[in-house]
């Protein structure tokens, strides 16, 4: 029986005669509010053979049986995938296997991954503005990896920086000839702008001055600034086809979770900000990629 048998009207099942009958049309009103309870009873059953789709009593019955201990602020939707990732997590574990899984838990592109095998570690690299997934993907690597590999997590926080030129053509108009002078009354010459006549969005910038930009700004940054106090100053830069790499160490004794990002210059003055997500379970790098290309913006 579906649920369309089951949210049918009942009234209308009985003789004609009985219809017009007060305590009849009581009856199967209420009745009828059973009836559809029953439906999505029933529907509920159906759907809670699916970790897609079951329901929120269901998902805890689950997460009993894997130990998880859930947390009020997480979505329904989120643990539904952390069951499924953790009931469909089985080996042989390969790279393949776990880009698969890190399509399903952070999305396709959506992050990197890369093992440095001198010296047994796995990063994996993704945005730092949206973590929520993070503690479950450790949990994931922690089950899939050999023990002697060292798992890094590393957040991105991703910077743009884009250059433009324009040049104008300017009329110089002499407002005074020789022998005649008011002394006050009028600039000596005015400029009468004639138009632009390169506009920003014409290429023009060469990349030694982008890459150049790049290295100013890695002069430039002298901290890291973690949740607004925590101030980090030994930092890692790189600078490589005009993108400044920026990267630093941060321990779950120094900050259980991160919120906000900043670098600094030498005075303390704020160079970028950004609000994030991170939680530090273990070890983890953040990294700062700051890309100084030619671009013009919508007010140019």
């Amino acid at each position: 029986m579906n649920k369309k048998e089951l949210e049918c009207d009942l009234l209308s099942l009985l003789p004609p005669w009985y219809r017009e009958i007060l305590d009849y049309q009581q009856i199967c009103a209420t009745e009828q509010s059973q009836m559809e309870v029953l439906a999505q009873e029933i529907a509920a059953v159906a759907d809670n053979f699916f970790f897609q789709t079951m329901d929120a009593k269901a998902v805890a019955q689950w997460e009993q049986i894997f130990g998880i201990a859930a947390d009020s602020s997480q979505t329904l939707t989120f643990r539904r995938d952390r069951l499924l990732n953790r009931v469909s997590t089985r080996p042989p574990y390969t790279m393949g296997f776990l880009a698969r899984r890190l399509d399903q838990l952070i999305g396709p592109g959506a992050w990197r991954a890369a093992v440095d095998y001198p010296n047994h570690t796995l990063y994996i690299e993704s945005s730092a503005e949206d973590q929520s997934y993070a503690t479950e993907v450790t949990v994931t690597v922690n089950q899939m990896k050999p023990a002697h590999i060292v798992f890094i997590n590393t957040p991105l926080v991703h910077t743009d920086i884009a250059l433009s030129e324009t040049v104008g053509l300017t009329h110089l108009t002499y407002n005074y000839r020789l022998g005649s002078w008011g002394l006050g009354l009028l600039p000596l010459a005015s400029e009468e702008s004639q138009g632009v006549i390169k506009t920003a969005t014409t290429p023009s910038i060469q990349p030694r001055l982008l890459s150049d930009t790049a290295d100013f700004l890695s002069g430039d940054v002298a901290s890291a600034r973690v949740n607004g106090e925590l101030v980090i100053s030994e930092l890692s830069k790189n600078v490589e086809d005009c993108v400044l790499t920026i990267t630093y160490p941060v321990t779950p004794e120094q900050a259980a979770e991160i919120n906000r990002l900043e670098l600094l210059d030498e005075e303390g003055n704020v160079l970028t900000a950004s609000s994030v997500y991170v939680p530090i379970t273990g070890a983890t790098t953040l990294k700062h990629t700051i890309l100084v290309k030619e671009g013009a913006t919508a007010n140019a």
